[in-house]
């Protein structure tokens, strides 16, 4: 079973599964297709290059002593990257006025980023659920409730980070109904929550 988790793990890691996400929330914009390229390369430039340099870069370095980045002291400068980028993000959005689906997500990611870079200061999320989380529920929010049986994969990866000793029930649990509540929340604010 461990080596069942640690698949779930590799497959559902944050970096791949916000990539999937962004690229179904690209495609549901309603804007051409050149304009829909344009802002997947926006996000991905500013949103989520610079925390995956200071992630090699501190890797390279020996800062970073674990693919997962167990140790959350570790974190820091990846996710205060991750929430910088994603801030930057947001203005360049907000600024060339991007379509309210891609000002919500780039708000949600920005709080996200927030509140995880401060959490981290003194205890350890799990951000394998708040990524699998944000994908379940930007589906349901962007596509359709029909999607609700992705749900599954809550506590799938739940169950692979907690049986690996990543994390506890009690990290994954918050990362979870966190990420429901910001992602939910910063929707219905845009007129975006369809249920």
């Amino acid at each position: 079973m461990k080596k069942f988790a640690q698949i779930v793990s590799i497959v559902f890691e944050p970096y791949t599964v916000s990539f999937v996400a962004l690229v179904l929330v690209t495609h549901q914009l309603p804007v051409s297709t050149e304009e829909k390229i344009g802002w997947f390369f926006a996000a991905v430039a500013l949103g989520g290059l610079p925390a995956l340099a200071v992630y090699l870069y501190e890797r390279k370095i020996g800062k970073i002593h674990d693919v997962f980045i167990t140790n959350r002291l570790e974190r820091r400068d990846v996710q205060l990257a991750w929430f910088l980028g994603s801030g930057a993000f947001f203005l360049v959005a907000l600024a060339f006025d991007a379509p309210r689906l891609l000002l919500a997500l780039s708000l949600t990611l920005v709080v996200l980023s927030f509140l995880i870079t401060l959490i981290s200061l003194y205890w350890k999320v799990s951000v394998h659920m708040v990524g699998v989380t944000l994908f379940v529920t930007l589906l349901l929010l962007c596509y359709s409730v029909s999607t609700f049986w992705l749900l599954i994969l809550l506590p799938l990866v739940a169950w692979a980070r907690v049986r690996l000793g990543q994390h506890t029930l009690s990290q994954v649990t918050v990362a979870t109904i966190m990420t429901i509540a910001v992602t939910y929340s910063v929707f219905y604010l845009f007129g975006l929550a369809s249920f």
